[in-house]
């Protein structure tokens, strides 16, 4: 998109585009140009990151630059976006993902982020949203419970996590009141998946590599906020470890030689050897903006309970992990402590990571590879990706969303 678009300036975007994309059905997936394109149907997996972005914009943290008529069109988009997600639950409690145009499910196995996504998505309508529909996403939850043992994709158990976490949290915090033997039932799930994920980075972090898995492939931010959202609830010291070791991991995989951040292209994924540079997508820079305003919150969290950091040279900002004894440091491993760490402020990490947070929405408006903006402030929309000829001018649903969640989290007060 041409560069002289009108520039974030604070306020909240405009919900135009994702408008356009909903109908009384639910959220299109795909786009040409701006005009959705019907015959691609929709899925659930975009329907359940809808009503997450509704609901953060819905959250009161966003009531100073929400008007009443903005708040009134995205009540009525989650009333659109819960009714689809009620629609494609089976009776199992799985989610269908894939519906052609004229609502019929197409054929598919089940997808296991997708069950994880949507399991998050209920989870946090039943928390933030408003009477009326908080009740629907409980009992959506309460339905998708049962699916909670057997979802055996990594981003899916990660979301599943996340999502027991929130509710045990949001329990304690007296948000929700949690149905009898349901606070055991979560945390028995939040612990197994916990055990799971620790394992994971375990098992691949070696030879200077810190990741769960051995390539760097898509959704990647939300594993390691996973585990920061999970640290919320345990407050196991390993799991708040491994989410700023693999946050930092991540941040210096997506930072470009020019100190920005591109995000891991679909190409050829990144892997310790190498990083792919095009088919950037919008998805990669909304996870991390996620997983750095998670952490910033985490350590926000424990910045009373007398923890300092200890950074070595060359950590990206916010690359910071705490040592078993509980003190906050960045070093990667116990081989690699020097006597050149520092001792830093743990209230100016928590400005760091929210300033890379902020660079993460640059990326849309601008400070990218081509410097170019993805996105029209006027009606809300995103392009598709980024390749090496420019912006893939197609404004589909998990581009548009992946920019109005980025900007949510760099908008919260």
């Amino acid at each position: 998109m041409s560069s002289d678009r009108t520039p974030w300036r604070g306020d909240a975007p405009s919900f135009v585009h994702l408008r356009r994309l909903t109908d009384d059905t639910g959220l299109l997936e795909h786009a040409l140009g701006r005009i959705p394109r019907r015959r691609e149907g929709y899925t659930t997996d975009d329907n359940a990151r809808a009503l997450w972005t509704v609901t953060e914009w819905l959250d009161p943290r966003h009531s100073n630059v929400v008007g009443e008529e903005d708040r009134a069109n995205l009540k009525e988009l989650a009333d659109i976006y819960l009714a689809f997600l009620l629609w494609a639950q089976e009776d199992d409690g799985w989610f269908h993902n894939n519906i052609a145009y004229d609502r019929t499910p197409e054929p598919e196995s089940i997808s296991h982020d997708c069950q994880g996504r949507s399991v998050w998505s209920c989870a946090d309508a039943w928390v933030r949203l408003e009477t009326g529909q908080r009740e629907t996403a409980l009992i959506l939850f309460q339905k998708s419970m049962r699916t909670l043992g057997r979802i055996d994709s990594l981003r899916g158990q990660a979301f599943a996590m996340a999502a027991c976490s929130h509710l045990l949290t949001a329990a304690d915090q007296g948000m929700i009141a949690l149905p009898d033997g349901w606070a055991a039932e979560l945390k028995d799930h939040l612990l197994r998946y916990e055990d799971h994920l620790t394992g994971a980075f375990r098992h691949f972090s070696r030879d200077g590599w810190r990741w769960f898995e051995p390539a760097m492939t898509y959704g990647n931010g939300v594993l390691p906020w996973a585990m920061l959202k999970a640290y919320r609830a345990t407050r196991r010291t390993e799991t708040l470890e491994i989410g700023l070791d693999s946050l930092s991991s991540l941040q210096e995989a997506m930072t470009s030689d020019s100190g920005g951040f591109r995000p891991i292209g679909n190409e050829n994924w990144g892997t310790k050897d190498s990083v792919s540079r095009w088919d950037q997508q919008p998805l990669e820079m909304f996870k991390l903006a996620l997983a750095l305003e998670e952490a910033a919150a985490v350590l926000e969290s424990v910045q009373g309970d007398g923890m300092s950091l200890l950074v070595s040279p060359g950590v990206p900002s916010g690359g910071l992990r705490p040592s078993r004894n509980g003190t906050l440091t960045a070093d990667r491993d116990d081989s690699s402590r020097s006597g050149d760490t520092r001792l830093v402020d743990v209230g100016e990490h928590i400005a760091a990571l929210r300033q890379a947070r902020n660079g993460c929405l640059s990326w849309f408006y601008g400070d990218n590879d081509l410097h170019t903006s993805m996105v029209d402030a006027r009606d809300g929309c995103c392009c598709d990706g980024l390749q090496a000829n420019g912006p893939n001018m197609n404004c589909g649903a998990e581009a548009t969303l992946s920019y109005l969640m980025t900007q949510a989290l760099c908008s919260r007060s």
